[in-house]
């Protein structure tokens, strides 16, 4: 499970997980098309990822990969779900958060995960992910 490291007095727990957003399904229409432009956000500890946009869907497939530092057993990564909009803002079509510690047994997870509310937006569908844990030093490749 990693190893301990010394910083200035401090004890860290260094390993990285690799968070893949594969695909989403049956997401809520934002546009006045019937559909959206998703894409995937990652917040985790102090750093944010964001996947491609799929235009034009209810169902995208990212399968796009973001390795993240993890330094905290403890925390969260937050997963959030946006309708690209050119004119506009883009709107949250919903979120859900992971927590580190129930991946680091190294067991890749393969799992969907039910959006909720950022706020109080009008949410509906689902997020494929992938999380595998990696141990400080080892390479992380997902699967």
């Amino acid at each position: 499970t990693g190893y301990q490291r010394r910083v200035r007095g401090y004890s860290l727990l260094v390993m990285s997980l690799a968070v893949t957003a594969v695909e989403g399904k049956n997401l809520q229409a934002k546009d006045v098309n019937g559909k959206s432009d998703p894409y995937v956000r990652v917040h985790a500890f102090d750093k944010t990822f964001e996947s491609k946009v799929v235009k034009k869907s209810l169902n995208p497939i990212w399968n796009q990969y973001f390795i993240v530092d993890v330094h905290d057993a403890k925390g969260n990564i937050q997963i959030e779900i946006y309708d690209h909009d050119v004119i506009s803002s883009d709107e949250c079509m919903g979120q859900c958060s992971i927590n580190v510690a129930d991946y680091v047994d190294g067991k890749l997870v393969d799992k969907w995960v039910k959006l909720q509310p950022k706020k109080t937006e009008k949410v509906s569908g689902e997020v494929r992910l992938k999380i595998q844990y990696f141990k400080a030093g080892e390479k992380a490749v997902p699967q």
